[in-house]
């Protein structure tokens, strides 16, 4: 049963469903203790979050973060409301918070994830959209109203001046920057290793491992150079060789396996060589690997069967011959392609008869 199912038949939204399913909703029916917060465990697409992913993750989250100011200054969460906690959802995922200075209190402690509910943060500048960890200080919940009733005593509306930050860890503040596209190269990189098993060592072919990530013909992909789809072996070939999806545009890449069980499915460059179109179609037909009729998917509409009966029907009628049209409508396809059909132009493979006999 779907979750939109579940939804329909208790007349509940999609997303009530799916945080109930997920564990953001009655957590504790999951066997999580009240107050505990939770992440994703690390996990992206099904595989474990690379330390380079991680990396990135952290460094987009601090772009967001404007410490221009200086490091005694409040850091504002860019794109919040002034006088408003910011909020991320990334950073739900990361730590188990979207409060954006939960976020970057974690971050720059270097905790695997944000303090228990039982312990908040307190501003000491009291600016919520600050995120200096510096002027986030942890307490308890009582302790965080009874600094709200003083500025109220005290009528103070606004930011005020920090005199007793909070120190740094050992080793100060685990901030992360860095060029955010380099970066992203770097964990897809790393992303494109871990969803290739390359356990059988250098010689051997490295077949895809993520089976839910694969095109019509079979190939692995993946996002990569700013591109959303990419064949998981063109881009074994552009991180060996140190090049970009740009450098070889227009061109093929041949697979050369020595053995024919991994082939159009490795993703060893030691088996990869640049090509021409014309170069990979006879390389595939040699092979065998040339996706043809209904092992095409374009093809697995109309089976062999299919298409060698409309032959025989056409070629050898046992009554009055029937129409191109009509086997186009028996078919459920085109006059033009029954007519492929049967001068053979088109799914020779099929069998059945491609002139009349006798």
């Amino acid at each position: 049963m779907t979750q939109t199912q579940v939804a329909a038949h208790l007349g509940a939204s999609l997303a009530r469903i799916n945080a109930l399913v997920n564990g953001r909703s009655y957590r504790h029916l999951h066997g999580i203790p009240r107050g505990t917060r939770t992440t994703n465990g690390g996990q992206r697409y099904g595989f474990t979050e690379t330390p380079e992913r991680r990396h990135w993750n952290e460094a987009k989250f601090w772009t967001r973060v404007d410490r221009s100011g200086g490091p005694n200054a409040c850091w504002p969460w860019a794109g919040g409301k002034p006088d408003a906690y910011g909020h991320t959802a990334a950073g739900k995922g990361m730590t188990g918070s979207a409060n954006a200075h939960v976020v970057a209190f974690t971050l720059a402690m270097g905790l695997p994830k944000a303090p228990d509910w039982a312990l908040v943060l307190r501003h000491l500048c009291d600016n919520k959209p600050c995120c200096n960890p510096a002027h986030l200080k942890p307490g308890t919940i009582g302790e965080n109203l009874a600094d709200r009733w003083q500025a109220q005593r005290e009528g103070r509306t606004g930011p005020r001046s920090v005199t007793d930050p909070v120190p740094p860890p050992p080793g100060g503040w685990c901030i992360v920057t860095g060029d955010l596209d380099e970066l992203d190269r770097l964990a897809r990189i790393s992303e494109f290793h871990a969803r290739v098993d390359s356990s059988g060592g250098p010689a051997a072919c490295w077949p895809w491992r993520g089976e839910k990530s694969r095109n019509n013909f079979g190939y692995g992909q993946m996002a990569f150079d700013g591109q959303r789809v990419v064949p998981a072996h063109r881009i074994a070939y552009v991180i060996a060789d140190g090049k970009t999806l740009a450098d070889i545009k227009g061109q093929n890449i041949l697979h050369k396996c020595p053995e024919a069980k991994h082939r159009n499915d490795c993703n060893n460059p030691a088996h990869l060589a640049l090509g021409t179109q014309a170069e990979n179609i006879a390389d595939k037909l040699i092979h065998g690997t040339m996706p043809m009729g209904e092992r095409h998917h374009m093809g697995q509409r109309f089976p062999d069967a299919l298409v060698a009966r409309m032959r025989e029907k056409f070629w050898r009628p046992t009554g009055k011959r029937p129409t191109m049209t009509e086997l186009a409508l028996e078919a459920g396809t085109s006059v033009t392609v029954i007519s492929r059909w049967l001068k053979g132009t088109s799914r020779p493979e099929a069998g059945g008869p491609l002139a009349p006999t006798g």
